[in-house]
């Protein structure tokens, strides 16, 4: 079976590829939080852990940092290390660790302090009554009577216990046990109670409220829920995760009745914020309530990154999987309007005093207005950015990356001065793993390429109002710009990123193929491209491109050589190969796969099937053979046909024409094409080469041989149309058994030449009694 690449050398077909993009894991390839954006969210001030608010298509998206805070475990753990005088790690182990000791109780019971260490006996006991399951392949285990009996205890203790520190935990198991019992009109009652009253109050109340409010959510009071949700994200990092999941996992939008039960304009500014971070939701309206309720709550900035970051999903690139597509139109129609809207909020909170970080609301407005392709106003928002002080290297980056945009969108023409500071821009950027930083990283390489090639840079293809910033072209577009724009374009390439200790390079969605950069590259663009970096004295910008590309002169003759190989010019190939270190060959790839000699063929053609060559050797050979066949040589005819096979598709050394190579791709292509007038699949050129050694030849082995070559290029072409007239053929039984029978019948009409040939004309030649040995193909055909 014919070995396949791994990793950079292995060609996906087109459903290994969406398969990849939708089971990606982070920072891998196609993030599945990874959209068109060059806004970081990180930009705003955010609190520990609010990371996983950042804007995201995931309904119920948990950022994995965030939740391995552990901010109810290590807040818990505290307050006991502090009540018993132990260390925080000796109580965080008691509860939290699956090789718990007695430390934390022990310790206790030394201090004579037995109602702390009951109560522990009792939590214990709690929690081993109920364990619900964690993943949807489990099972929760529940022992109501327990259950039951402990909301009684837990009641009653919290009536009469006199130790506060305890007397607010039997308080809240109370609370909690009313919910897992399903009694939330005893869980209300019982927090108004013993929860309520207290004087002092610690995070533990809080938990008791978001039982509460969980109550109040289950007994139908959607308003009352949300505003009791909202203050428990607002005053409880511990519980945060859960008020907005308590929300976010039912779909619960925005009510106006919900500020009826507000105390004041904090509370509202609060229950505006929670809401404005669930899905669905426009935040604009409600952050400009925040922001005259309370301009000091600690989501105004989030909540604006989430707006900018979202109606860049909406604007941004072609439509991504969604069901109701006219919906998704409908929102995109709409979102030009909006960020408008959304830059003056921007515009106008860079002012505000009350605010406050001036620095991060004129980089939003600076963005926006970049977006909305005003370079002035944007340029002299990031200058009065720039101007501004902040600690947050994620705000300074993003200025650098507005820089580096707004540099490429304002730039008339290409200038040795422009060119050192876009490739100094540039540079910044090539090693990050922040899928936003890449998207611009790539984005800004694209353009330079552009620019170089002459093009205009709007791209009218993606519709999105940042799908370019200008028609200006470059004037010169002469080789040596066209060999920039080839470097950049491979700059861009996820090939070129920078490879972690495993030796895999990240890759993201915009990432470019440096092999589809070079596949639409002539062999005279390849030429100038060597001619540039080879140049005698490079440059200091030459050699920080180069450098860039993360491609040498040893890498391009190798892709000139397989273009010329691919076009069967194997002198010119012959030069390109022999340039290359010979070390190469000794490397991967190719240490693996040039492993079989290319002018063997199945069943044995009289050649060493073992015998191996180089990408030089090979173009070198086929050079004397070319000469030999126009002398009128048949075998070296035929020998040609093997090379020219081999160096296909179905060839055993396929890795001399191409980098990579999968089992399905002529099956699953897409967009669909016809391959039938390309050689690498048609094996058109080999068919030639057969041809003509028919032709040539007295000889009527060399000729059964070569009738079985071209008869090998027939069942190449017949492969490429089955499956082309396979592609929308039903699952069913009855429609793939009446698909088989058309193509037995075709494969008899399609392969009937050759094979006819063998059978009328050479049927007495040892190799095609061979050929009935090997080949079953042959056999059905003569009905053996």
């Amino acid at each position: 079976m014919k070995k396949i690449p791994f990793n950079r050398y292995f060609k996906h077909s087109t459903k290994t590829v969406a398969v990849l993009i939708l089971l990606a894991c982070a920072s891998g390839p196609a993030d599945l939080n990874e959209f068109t954006s060059y806004f970081l969210p990180e930009s705003a001030t955010v609190q520990e852990g609010d990371g996983r608010y950042h804007y995201t298509q995931q309904f119920l998206y948990l950022d994995e940092y965030s939740d391995s805070l552990q901010l109810g475990e290590n807040t818990n753990a505290q307050a006991w290390a502090n009540y018993a005088g132990v260390s925080e790690a000796v109580a965080y182990n008691y509860f939290y660790t699956e090789t718990a000791n007695n430390t934390l109780p022990n310790r206790l019971m030394l201090k004579g302090n037995k109602a702390a260490v009951s109560y522990l006996q009792f939590a214990k006991a709690v929690e081993k009554a109920y364990q619900p399951a964690v993943h949807s392949w489990e099972e929760s285990y529940k022992d109501s009577l327990v259950l039951v009996e402990s909301f009684q205890t837990a009641r009653q203790l919290a009536s009469t216990t006199t130790d506060v520190f305890l007397k607010e935990r039997y308080a809240f198991q109370a609370v909690k046990l009313a919910m897992m019992n399903y009694q939330p009109e005893d869980c209300l009652e019982i927090y108004e109670t013993f929860i309520q009253p207290l004087k002092t109050k610690t995070f533990i109340s809080d938990w008791a409220f978001a039982r509460k409010a969980g109550a109040t959510l289950s007994l139908g009071d959607t308003a009352k829920a949300i505003y009791e949700f909202a203050l428990v994200f607002e005053r409880c990092p511990s519980r945060r995760r859960e008020a907005d999941l308590s929300l976010r996992s039912k779909g619960i939008k925005f009510q106006e009745k919900a500020l009826s039960y507000c105390q004041n304009d904090a509370e509202k500014a609060a229950v505006y914020a929670l809401c404005a971070i669930q899905p669905l939701e426009d935040g604009l309206p409600m952050l400009k309530k925040i922001v005259e309720l309370n301009p000091k709550n600690k989501l105004i900035e989030l909540i604006t990154a989430r707006e900018i970051n979202k109606n860049e999903y909406y604007s941004l690139g072609e439509i991504p999987y969604v069901e109701d597509t006219a919906a998704f139109e409908n929102r995109r129609a709409e979102s030009s309007t909006y960020f408008e809207q959304l830059g003056e909020f921007n515009a106008n909170n860079a002012e505000n005093k009350s605010l406050g970080n001036p620095a991060f609301w004129y980089t939003a407005a600076s963005y926006i207005a970049y977006v909305n392709k005003n370079y002035d106003k944007s340029g002299d928002y990031l200058t009065k950015a720039q101007a501004a002080s902040t600690q947050n290297s994620y705000l300074k980056q993003q200025m650098s990356i507005q820089q580096m945009l707004l540099l490429i969108a304002k730039q008339d023409k290409i200038t040795p001065e422009f060119e050192n500071q876009a490739i100094g821009m540039l540079e910044q950027f090539r090693k990050s793993d922040n899928f936003r930083v890449v998207n611009a990283y790539t984005r800004a390489c694209g353009l330079l390429a552009k620019m170089y090639r002459g093009q205009p840079l709007d791209d009218k293809k993606s519709g999105g109002w940042l799908s370019g910033c200008s028609s200006k072209k470059q004037e010169n577009a002469g080789g040596i710009h066209l060999a920039k724009a080839f470097l950049l374009e491979s700059a861009a390439s996820w090939q070129s990123r920078p490879q972690n200790a495993d030796g895999y390079a990240s890759a993201f969605a915009t990432n470019t193929d440096r092999y589809a950069v070079e596949d639409s590259a002539s062999a005279e663009s390849v030429q100038e491209v060597l001619k540039y970096i080879q140049q005698p004295t490079l440059g200091d910008f030459d050699k920080r491109l180069v450098k860039l590309s993360g491609i040498d002169a040893n890498y391009m003759y190798i892709v000139l050589g397989r273009k010329y190989l691919s076009q069967h010019h194997y002198a010119e190939a012959a030069e390109a190969f022999g340039k290359v270190s010979p070390q190469t060959w000794k490397q991967e790839p190719f240490a693996t796969y040039l492993d079989s000699n290319p002018f063997y063929i199945n069943p044995d053609n009289g050649q060493n099937a073992e015998e191996t060559v180089t990408p030089a050797t090979f173009a070198k050979r086929m050079t004397e053979l070319e000469k030999k066949m126009k002398a009128g040589d048949a075998e070296a005819a035929y020998l040609l046909g093997c090379g020219a096979y081999n160096t296909g598709y179905w060839g055993n050394n396929w890795i001399l024409s191409q980098r990579q190579w999968s089992s399905a791709e002529y099956q699953y292509m897409y967009p669909p094409r016809d391959l039938s007038g390309e050689d690498y699949f048609a094996a058109t050129q080999a068919k030639t080469y057969f041809e003509k050694a028919l032709q040539l030849t007295k000889n009527s082995e060399i000729a059964a041989k070569a009738a079985f070559g071209a008869s090998m290029c027939e069942r190449n072409a017949f492969k490429l149309f089955e499956a082309a007239e396979g592609r929308n053929v039903g699952y069913s039984e009855n429609e793939q058994a009446a698909f088989m029978a058309r193509m037995n019948a075709e494969s008899k009409k399609r392969l009937g030449a050759y094979f006819g040939l063998l059978k009328s004309k050479y049927p007495t030649t040892q190799y095609t009694r061979e050929v009935i040995e090997e080949c079953s193909t042959y056999r059905d055909f003569i009905g053996q």
